[in-house]
């Protein structure tokens, strides 16, 4: 599916934004420009698409997963801690004509999170996978601004299908879902502003244990350096794809403009060696 029409079947989502956001979770709604450009990036490189599973880490109304969706991706999982956000996206996907073959999953979770986390995940890699070199190539510049009947109803997520267990250790990070279950993850994860400080970094690493072969992951671009070197310490090649514009609405009290204009920068996790 081509760019224009990705972004022009996302703009027919029928909620785009939360009905009543939530300040503590961060929730700042991905647009349908923002994440047809993923969707279409991560396309090309055949992260998702046809034959592959996605998952989207804090789906919020479903925007990325449902862009998986359109384009052909075999299994799409959504993740949530908010319950309204599950329900949203859930109906966000019962109003697409999404192709019969897609299965769409939800799971009501939470990645697990505390200051301590981060100082231990910085010292450590993923637990089950090994270091495959240094990334890090800059980043090209990307545009996003943020820059019938459907038998796709949408289900709650099947034990025979991505596996849920209980989890101990180092993988017990929230998410009730075996390592390596999806090809790729998408997030937009919270900023790590204020009382959040550091889950980003706590995202990054769940997304890493639950995908195969990538994760596609936004952040504010002032952080993005620091970030790129705890991935790399980890083991992982990671590179700025993107840099674009994430237009945040006046969506609280406290926001004084009626929009402002987020950078941030798209960086792209490599799961799997260069030479396969």
């Amino acid at each position: 599916m081509r760019l224009k029409h990705l972004q022009s079947a996302l703009s027919s989502v029928p909620t785009k934004q939360f009905l009543n956001p939530n300040i503590t979770l961060e929730q700042y709604a991905t647009s349908p420009e923002l994440a047809s450009y993923v969707i279409n990036f991560a396309q090309e490189l055949g992260d998702v698409g046809e034959s592959n599973s996605v998952l989207d880490l804090g789906c919020g109304t479903g925007m990325l997963a449902i862009g998986s969706a359109l384009v052909g991706s075999k299994l799409v999982i959504c993740v949530d801690i908010d319950e309204t956000a599950i329900s949203v996206a859930r109906h966000n996907v019962e109003g697409m004509e999404l192709e019969d073959d897609c299965v769409v999953e939800f799971i009501l979770a939470k990645v697990s999170h505390t200051p301590s986390m981060i100082s231990e995940a910085t010292n450590r890699s993923v637990k089950g996978r090994g270091g495959r070199g240094k990334g890090g190539r800059g980043g090209k510049r990307g545009r996003g601004g943020r820059h019938g009947n459907n038998h796709n109803q949408g289900r709650t997520l099947e034990p025979n299908i991505c596996t849920t267990k209980p989890l101990n250790g180092d993988d017990d990070d929230g998410i009730p879902l075996l390592p390596n279950c999806v090809d790729t993850v998408l997030t937009n994860p919270p900023f790590g502003t204020k009382h959040n400080a550091g889950i980003d970094v706590s995202f990054l690493r769940t997304a890493i244990r639950l995908a195969r072969k990538s994760v596609y992951s936004f952040h504010k671009s002032s952080t993005s350096p620091y970030l790129l070197k705890i991935v790399q310490s980890w083991g992982y090649e990671v590179e700025v794809v993107a840099r674009m514009k994430f237009e945040i609405p006046k969506m609280y009290k406290f926001h004084k403009q009626d929009e402002i204009d987020v950078e941030v920068d798209l960086i792209r996790v490599s799961l799997v060696p260069a030479s396969l």
